[in-house]
C-alpha cells in the first residue's frame, strides 16, 4: 500500500552538458524525482500526476518496475517537454519546446487525488503553479494527512509571497532553492530567511543551496549547515526534487512532534538521494539506486558533519 506520496508534474527533458553531451527525451519532472529519491528509504512510496497522451509508455512501465505506485490522471494537453543547457555546474538556463504543455496543464489538482489519500503518513507537493498547490495543501490538511511538506515553483513565488507566506501555516516542511527563499524573503541571506520561514508555522524549513548543500531550520533548531553528499556529477537535474523527496521519506518516519533531530537528520537523507540523482542521466536510471549504498553514504555524510 502507498502511504507517502508525491504530488507533480511528469516532464520530458533533453539535456545538454557542459562537456558537449546531450540526451533526448529523457523521462524527468519534479514528481518522478521526487519519488524515487523517497524510494531510496522507503518501498510505499507512490506518484500522482496529471499524464499527457504523447508521454511514452515505456517510461510509465519502467517507473512500476521499479515499485513505485502511479496515480495517472489522463489529460489531452501534450506533456511538458524542456530542453535544459548546462553551462557550469547547477548553472544552467532552461525553457520549454514551442509544442510542450505547460505545468497548469499537466499540474494534478486536489479533485484528482488519489481516493486513498486520508491514509497516506505524509504528502510531497511539488513546484506547481501556486493557486493549484494551496488547494493541494487545502485539501490534504481536510483529509487529514498528518505531514505535508511544498516545495514553491519558482516562476510562481514572485507576486504570491504574502498567500505563499500564509500557506506556510498549513504545512510541515518549507524546502525552498536559495533563490525561491531569496524572491520570498526579499533578499539573499539563506539564514534569516530560513527563521523568518519558521516563524511563519512550518516545524522545518531546508533551504536548498546546490552543491553548496542545505541549510536546516526548525522552531528548536538553530540554522545548520548540511553538506552535499560526495558524487560524481554526470548531469544535475532533479537534484532538487531528489533532495526532497529523500527528505520526506525520513521525516515521515519521525514522531508527530519532531524537535531538532527529524529535521536535521531528514536533510542527511535528502542529501544522500541527490546524489544519487546527479550521478545519473534522466530520472529512470536513478531507480536503480542499492539501498546498502544509500545507507553508506548516509553513514559517511553523518560522520563528516558530526562535530568534532
Amino acid at each position: 500500500m502507498t502511504s507517502l506520496w508525491i504530488l507533480g508534474c511528469f516532464t520530458i527533458d533533453d539535456v545538454a552538458l557542459p562537456d558537449g553531451t546531450t540526451s533526448v527525451s529523457q523521462c524527468g519532472g519534479n514528481a518522478v524525482y521526487g519519488a524515487l529519491g523517497a524510494a531510496a528509504w522507503r518501498s510505499d512510496v507512490g506518484m500522482a500526476s496529471r499524464m499527457g497522451p504523447d508521454f511514452p509508455p515505456a517510461h510509465i512501465a519502467q517507473l512500476e518496475r521499479a515499485g513505485i505506485g502511479l496515480h495517472l490522471v489522463p489529460v489531452a494537453a501534450p506533456s511538458i517537454h524542456n530542453w535544459v543547457r548546462y553551462e557550469t555546474g547547477d548553472v544552467r538556463a532552461m525553457g520549454i519546446w514551442a509544442d510542450s504543455g505547460s505545468h497548469a496543464d499537466q499540474a494534478i489538482r486536489a479533485g484528482e487525488l488519489p481516493p486513498s489519500i486520508g491514509r497516506a503518513v505524509a504528502c510531497h507537493v511539488a513546484p506547481m503553479p501556486f493557486e493549484i498547490q494551496a488547494g493541494l495543501v487545502r485539501a490534504l490538511r481536510s483529509a487529514g494527512v498528518p505531514i505535508v511538506s511544498l516545495d514553491p515553483h519558482d516562476e510562481h513565488v514572485a507576486g504570491n509571497e504574502d498567500e505563499l507566506t500564509a500557506l506556510l501555516g498549513q504545512v510541515d516542511a518549507f524546502l525552498p532553492s536559495r533563490r525561491e527563499a531569496r524572491i520570498l524573503f526579499g533578499r539573499d541571506d539563506p539564514e534569516a530567511a530560513a527563521r523568518a520561514f519558521v516563524g511563519a508555522g512550518p516545524r522545518a524549513v531546508v533551504i536548498k543551496l546546490g552543491a553548496e548543500g542545505s541549510l536546516v531550520c526548525g522552531p528548536d533548531l538553530v540554522a545548520r549547515h548540511v553538506p552535499a553528499a560526495p558524487a560524481r556529477v554526470v548531469d544535475p537535474t532533479g537534484a532538487g526534487d531528489a533532495f526532497c523527496g529523500g527528505f520526506i521519506a525520513a521525516f515521515a518516519a519521525r514522531p508527530a512532534a519532531a524537535t531538532r533531530p527529524d529535521a536535521l537528520d531528514a536533510a542527511y537523507h535528502g542529501a544522500v538521494s541527490a546524489s544519487f540523482a546527479i550521478e545519473h542521466r534522466g530520472a529512470l536510471d536513478v531507480a536503480a539506486i542499492d539501498p546498502a549504498e544509500a545507507h553508506r553514504r548516509l553513514d559517511a555524510l553523518r560522520a563528516a558533519s558530526s562535530p568534532t
